[in-house]
């Protein structure tokens, strides 16, 4: 149902949305399985009808993650009526407003305060014969919406909180009990006295444990350590957190500021970052933990007479998901071209970073692998075979919109993903004869987002 809601709302067909949530209404799902489905309906801007769908139950204003997902509906929606309900279900459930004037901008900075945005990239879109044509559509006026809101994004920032305990789970509350950022978990209630104590702290727990998210979303936001006069501050990060996020740090020459935070820690300085991929425009800004790793891994390649292709193919044959059945093929094809291979899920970190961040040319099919495009140079020609359906594009064009306002030349190939998770494949001539054009709008089929 979520995958129809999502194509439903890209194909904007209001009546099938109409149809989707009386079902969602009298579906008997957990509750769990309830909010996932209303958050579609949330980000396709229908908050009434995402509200009704997550609230059908009401064992869910029970449940502790309740607050939370409520709080989460606020910021979308202006309507008087529909805040005054979330509000009122916030109030009987028990939780504590944190205030309005919980945060503040700091005065820290991120290096070059003056420095403006970079060149965008270009973006090229093409399919294979058989990918019907609403989705090259549908993903180019989605990249251009994202152009647009890139142009206008407001630089990376500090913003602080005084006096919070934090946990491992990225939970952020008061000596009161007010909740400032709540993951919908129990909140500990062990005393400031028997916390460890932390004067300064820099918020970097995220929330999901892939690598994607901490490269593009977190690594950037610690360029502002780096800056003149930047305070000293420990890194919290989770004491569950994946390996490569300390070794990410180790590479950027922080890993001696790193504390793991468990049940609790109280922070009299709570300092938190705020960026997202559209920072990435602000390139002077954000740039500088991101050279330190690539200058680091140069370092070990130079010392372990590590090479990398200029010319290289991401092969995804060591994952279960979104298999591409005839990778082996394609693979073998295109390196035949002069692309090297790499399997990057088999490499230490640091040879991975090394063998992106030295390629000219990229070729990959959709994965996380592509994630280390953010230590490509501007210019990189960055190609992207996408198994597409509706319902997809969000997710689908992360790379596209990274690759943006990276300032790459990225090309996208769309082939059609029907069924079950791993039934597609590449129409390998055409691709193949794809590859070895240069990016025109000369082909029908083809168009860059301006």
């Amino acid at each position: 149902m979520a995958m129809f809601v999502r194509a439903a709302g890209e194909m904007r067909d209001a009546e099938a949305l109409r149809w989707a949530e009386t079902h969602c209404l009298a579906a008997g799902w957990p509750n769990r399985d309830r909010h996932a489905v209303s958050r579609k309906f949330l980000l396709l801007g229908e908050s009434a009808a995402a509200w009704r769908i997550f609230t059908a139950d009401p064992s869910v204003k029970a449940e502790p993650g309740f607050a939370r997902q409520a709080r989460s509906f606020l910021p979308h929606t202006k309507d008087v009526a529909l805040r005054s309900e979330i509000m009122a279900a916030l109030s009987k459930a028990g939780y504590v407003s944190s205030g309005p004037a919980s945060e503040a901008i700091t005065t820290i900075t991120f290096p070059c305060p003056e420095s403006g945005r970079r060149a965008q990239g270009s973006v090229e879109i093409r399919s294979s014969e058989r990918t019907p044509p609403r989705h090259s559509d549908a993903v180019i006026l989605d990249i251009e919406s994202f152009g647009g809101r890139a142009a206008r994004a407001k630089p990376p920032e500090v913003i602080e909180y005084r006096d919070v305990f934090v946990d491992r789970n990225g939970q952020i509350w008061r000596e009161d009990g007010s909740v400032v950022v709540s993951k919908g978990l129990p909140i500990s209630d062990l005393s400031r006295e028997k916390t460890p104590d932390i004067a300064t702290g820099f918020f970097a727990i995220k929330g999901t444990r892939g690598i994607y998210h901490w490269l593009v979303d977190r690594l950037p936001l610690f360029s502002w350590m780096l800056g003149d006069g930047a305070p000293d501050a420990a890194i919290l990060l989770s004491d569950q957190a994946s390996s490569f996020e300390k070794e990410t740090l180790r590479l950027a020459g922080l890993p001696h500021l790193v504390v793991d935070v468990g049940d609790a820690v109280f922070v009299q300085r709570l300092l938190l970052a705020r960026s997202g991929m559209h920072g990435f425009a602000y390139w002077d800004r954000v740039a500088p933990v991101i050279e330190r790793v690539k200058q680091s891994v140069r370092i070990i390649a130079l010392r372990e007479n590590a090479l990398a292709p200029e010319s290289l193919y991401i092969s995804r044959r060591d994952s279960d998901r979104r298999t591409m059945r005839n990778e082996a093929e394609i693979e073998a094809k295109i390196m035949e071209k002069g692309y090297g291979s790499a399997m990057l899920g088999k490499m230490p970190l640091w040879q991975q970073i090394f063998t992106v961040s030295s390629a000219t040319q990229i070729v990959a099919p959709h994965g996380a692998g592509l994630a280390h495009i953010v230590f490509a140079e501007p210019g990189t020609r960055v190609t992207e075979i996408i198994p597409i359906q509706d319902g997809t594009y969000r997710l689908r064009l992360n790379f596209a919109r990274l690759s943006l306002v990276m300032g790459h030349r990225y090309r996208a190939w769309l082939e059609p993903h029907v069924g079950a998770m791993n039934s597609w494949e590449v129409d390998g001539p055409a691709f193949l004869n794809f590859l070895d054009e240069r990016a025109s709008d000369a082909c029908d089929r083809s168009r860059t987002p301006r």
